[in-house]
């Protein structure tokens, strides 16, 4: 049980911890020799870019979802017709004799109340 706990340890550092320490290191060097006015419109242009692109994507969805082009067009099923069979008494009530419900070959029984 330790042994699968320090493989999953080494492989989550691997892949997440270590990379996303070395890509926070690279940031913060590079942000802190940007002037601070300049950061603020940088961080302006960034963050006006995002909604600009999430206006577009939303508006594009929204827009393809009137014209009905946002699901795919399925095909009518065909419709499958029942068979009529019929139930041939053997001798049983006069009644019963070649009677179906609904033309699945089910005899038709009244109600006793």
């Amino acid at each position: 049980m330790k042994l699968s706990k320090s493989i999953g340890r080494s492989i989550y550092n691997k892949v997440w911890s270590v990379p996303k320490g070395a890509v926070g290191n690279f940031l913060r060097r590079r942000c802190n020799g940007i002037p601070e006015n300049r950061r603020l419109a940088v961080i302006a242009v960034l963050l006006s870019l995002f909604i600009l692109t999430a206006f577009f994507v939303f508006g594009n969805a929204c827009y393809r979802i009137g014209r009905g082009h946002a699901a795919a067009t399925l095909a009518e099923p065909a419709h499958i017709e029942g068979l009529d069979i019929t139930v041939e008494s053997d001798g049983g009530s006069p009644d019963m004799d070649n009677k179906t419900v609904c033309g699945y070959g089910i005899p038709e029984f009244e109600n006793e109340d």
